[in-house]
């Protein structure tokens, strides 16, 4: 009986390594199998961003023809139009729409750096700026927006709005079309301005081919409603006339501007249907448009044979709505009474600041630790230094833009150091200087029948006056009256300061007075 039951050891033993080896062979199946199914056989390290995430540049095309392509020599240039071209700052009317020129800078860049000249007092406000030009090297209707989302220069890339131009991209004529902007240059060259005055921004760059000015004011009067948005027309004038019947064209393209008529002809201007789309948005939002220059490439390269024609514009509210005709006497109450009480600490402020520029060449920015906390509202002042009676320096601000406190520190360095009538000042110079600070008050029109009625309404030895014609401004302190007391004469002055003839007059002239309050190191 104990036979049938047996045990054959060494068959148990042959079918127990069969069994192992086959889960083994199982095991190392699932183990393979497992990593290729949690794996790729690509590495990290060769990674690379897929082609529709990577950020759309629109590389710059005419840097080294219409500009430097050097950031630096470019940074210069600009600095060089902007500071040659620098009016006093004018009265607070920020520009809604500008029209620019667009041909190389050594021919037109005097032009557009007068164009925005006038955006620097209002930099800050600018976030979102509409690019708009004609398409030179390609053929298409409507308008077309570039798909890109960022446009470069050599200073940098400027990021594009893509909420307005979805906003945009409502309108059936209007398109992304990247070939009509691959190589055109009307709207480049303004970016490198727009980058040298405003701090932060966005832009909408749009070419147009055939439209009709109707239709594309329609589309862009929408985005005007926010102050925080700029139109630039990109537009050059008559093309290839002598120089003689360009002047008479571009002069009837600038009447026709100037009394906002949309029928600019495109023999007038490469930019045609912008100017009238531009005319035509001025007529709708009550828009007055200022001439801020005028001339021909002939003035640049001396060939009067065949010239190209530039000009700039700047639109915005008329002066009359613009314009607060409220009594400024009241601010002058105000800064009597604050002269009163922190007369001794801007003293202070400037003597300080007069100090480290001359003695260390570093600019003094006063701390609201050290200072009463109403120091660092706004204000304009100007500073007067003064040696041995006679003036060594003489800087200011217009308008309340920074806090007095380190408006005072500002300009008392500029008044030492970069008043360009005078050789910068020196430590040995210090001892003998003389400090005087101008706290000016708000500006109030004066208006007139004619220069006789203006002579009688300025108060001599109050009234500080603004005279303001067309790009032309000067400006005369209350304190000017010690040395030019009659009327006539410091007008006339005023005028010489301006870039006018003594002898001239026109009721267009704006004239503004405003009051101020003396510190001086005799001040409580």
């Amino acid at each position: 009986m104990s036979g049938r039951f047996d045990i054959d050891y060494s068959r148990l033993l042959r079918y127990s390594l069969i069994g192992a080896c086959a889960v083994g062979v199982l095991a190392l199946n699932y183990c393979s199998l497992s990593r290729h199914m949690s794996s790729n056989s690509q590495k990290i390290t060769d990674y690379t961003i897929p082609e529709e995430y990577v950020e759309r540049n629109r590389e710059p095309v005419v840097a080294g023809l219409f500009y430097p392509a050097d950031k630096f020599l470019l940074d210069k240039d600009l600095e060089s139009y902007l500071s040659h071209s620098a009016p006093l700052d004018k009265f607070p009317i920020q520009p809604k729409i500008l029209i620019v020129p667009h041909a190389g800078y050594d021919y037109s860049g005097s032009v557009a750096a007068k164009a925005y000249l006038t955006l620097t007092p209002f930099a800050a406000n600018i976030k979102n700026v509409i690019l708009v030009g004609p398409s030179h090297q390609v053929s298409f209707n409507g308008a077309a927006i570039s798909g890109a989302d960022t446009f470069s220069t050599p200073l940098g890339k400027v990021a594009i709005n893509q909420t307005l131009v979805k906003n945009l991209l409502q309108y059936p004529f209007i398109k992304i079309n990247d070939k009509a902007h691959a190589a055109e240059h009307s709207l480049e060259v303004q970016l490198p301005f727009l980058q040298k005055v405003l701090p932060n921004f966005q832009i909408v760059p749009m070419v147009y081919g055939q439209i009709s000015p109707d239709d594309l004011a329609s589309a862009l009067e929408p985005l005007l409603s926010s102050p925080d948005t700029l139109i630039v027309f990109s537009a050059d004038l008559s093309h290839y006339y002598d120089a003689e019947t360009a002047s008479q064209i571009d002069n009837v393209t600038a009447a026709q501007i100037q009394s906002k008529r949309s029928d600019v002809a495109p023999v007038q201007s490469c930019g045609a249907t912008g100017i009238n789309a531009a005319l035509e948005l001025a007529q709708t939002l009550k828009l007055t448009p200022e001439m801020l220059d005028l001339l021909n490439s002939g003035s640049v390269s001396g060939d009067l044979s065949k010239v190209v024609g530039y000009g700039a514009w700047r639109f915005g509210p008329a002066d009359d709505e613009a314009d607060e005709d409220t009594s400024i006497s009241g601010d002058l109450k105000s800064l009597e009474d604050f002269a009163s009480v922190h007369g001794t600490s801007l003293f202070k402020i400037a003597q300080i600041s007069l100090e480290e520029a001359l003695m260390y060449g570093k600019k003094y920015s006063p701390s609201r630790r050290d200072y009463d906390n109403t120091l660092f509202n706004k204000g304009a002042s100007f500073v007067t230094l003064t040696e041995n009676g006679q003036l060594r320096g003489c800087i200011g601000s217009v308008f309340g833009r920074q806090s007095v406190a380190k408006d005072v520190a500002d300009n008392t360095y500029a008044a030492a150091l970069e008043d360009k009538r005078f050789n910068p000042l020196t430590a040995q110079d210090l001892p003998n200087l003389k400090i005087s600070i101008s706290l000016l008050t708000g500006y109030e029109r004066i208006r007139y029948q004619d220069e006789a009625d203006l002579l009688r309404q300025i108060e001599a030895g109050k009234d500080g006056i603004v005279l303001r014609s067309g790009d032309r401004q000067a400006l005369f302190l209350p304190s000017v009256w010690k040395e030019l007391p009659d009327k006539q004469e410091f007008l006339n002055n005023l005028k010489l300061k301006a870039g006018m003839t003594p002898s001239y007059w026109s009721n267009k002239i704006k004239v503004y007075r405003f009051y101020t309050v003396e510190i001086t190191d005799n001040a409580n």
